[in-house]
């Protein structure tokens, strides 16, 4: 094995869903090497994500959609880089990382330019935060040493795209190392803590730290349709959702809590927006998903992943909602069923996700 050396993992705040793989890498590989996660964009990108994700869904997909090609992608590309390309180069420099990689399609071409004008050869690795259905803006830079793929269609549609077999590595999708640990004798001591009772059905629900998914009336028709259960409601950094179910019954209104592994393991079921990281970590932890809510555009071809896949079901109507739920939880055989497909999965994932480290020591 190699000596302890210095990994740059690049990411983004646009959302949880890149730092929770950059996360996720890090707790692979931190035993062994010193990992340093970093975003380098201007905060305009931030600001621009938080706004759209409050307020504008329609203009996010539409540039989602209008990029996904790759003479469009490459054009983003190309106009991204100039206003990245010297805090990369500083970083670089005050870093100087023995291997780079990135969970953020950004920082994809743009770091390849800046590696390009540098005097050291740093091995580049990409792993695409795209289940089903890779956007071409990962996709159109073939100059990476590496791509871990994290799911059998990535691994397919790189392949299509071009990347060679000697670049691919089907690895699973990265799950940070909370969702690894055994909570099975914590369920009933952490519901009782928050007001709530063991032996009733309970359905973690996350909303989404940004308000993307305006999940308040998703909540109230959950809570009116299904009089026996209960919800851990997960509001992250949403104050608003926050103050308006603080303090309901059969409910606990959970803030932003960097630990949230054992709160989804006390749920028989995980409710959510149909982001791929929230779902893996509910099939880590062996929790059947129902995706009730998606980015347009974006996250639409997850809830295709999670049917063939069978990690869950698809309600993204109030109505549908309430009918599930009535059925699990008078039905326990349909849980159960949904169960054994989500830890077959799981199993399959958890033994892909072991090549990382093997993969990352080789490029060392």
């Amino acid at each position: 094995m190699a000596d302890q050396q210095k990994i740059l993992v690049l990411t983004s705040k646009t959302g949880g869903g890149h730092i929770s793989l950059a996360e996720a890498l890090r707790d692979q590989l931190a035993r062994i090497h010193t990992i340093e996660i970093i975003d380098p964009q201007p905060g305009f990108f931030h600001w621009h994500y938080r706004l759209v994700s409050r307020y504008a869904l329609w203009l996010w997909a539409a540039e989602f959609q209008f990029t996904d090609t790759p003479d469009r992608a490459l054009f983003a590309h190309r106009l991204f880089a100039p206003l990245v390309a010297r805090e990369l180069t500083e970083l670089l420099e005050r870093v100087r990382p023995a291997l780079i990689i990135t969970t953020y399609p950004f920082l994809t071409y743009e770091v390849m330019q800046v590696l390009a004008k540098s005097t050291t050869s740093i091995p580049f690795v990409m792993l695409p935060s795209d289940p089903n259905g890779v956007h071409a803006s990962w996709l159109s830079e073939r100059r990476a040493t590496a791509v871990l793929a994290p799911t059998r269609e990535t691994y397919e549609q790189a392949c299509a795209a071009g990347f060679t077999t000697d670049q691919l590595h089907l690895v699973g999708w990265p799950v940070r190392a909370q969702f690894y640990r055994d909570y099975a004798g914590q369920r009933s001591m952490l519901l009782t803590q928050l007001g709530l009772k063991p032996e009733r059905f309970t359905i973690f629900l996350q909303g989404g730290g940004e308000g993307a998914a305006r999940f308040g009336r998703t909540v109230e028709g959950v809570l009116a349709a299904n009089p026996d259960a209960q919800v851990i409601l997960a509001v992250g950094t949403n104050q608003a959702l926050l103050e308006r179910f603080t303090g309901v019954e059969r409910l606990y209104a959970l803030p932003f809590t960097r630990e949230i592994a054992p709160y989804m393991a006390a749920a028989d079921v995980v409710m959510g927006k149909a982001g791929p990281n929230m779902l893996f970590e509910a099939v880590t932890l062996g929790k059947p998903f129902i995706a009730t809510a998606y980015i347009p555009g974006q996250e639409e071809v997850n809830l295709e992943f999670i049917r063939r896949h069978q990690l869950g079901w698809v309600a993204l109507t109030p109505e549908e909602q309430g009918a599930l739920l009535a059925q699990l939880a008078s039905n326990p055989d349909t849980l159960q069923t949904m169960r054994a497909t989500v830890d077959a999965y799981r199993q399959w994932n958890t033994a892909a996700n072991k090549s990382i480290v093997e993969i990352i020591e080789d490029l060392l």
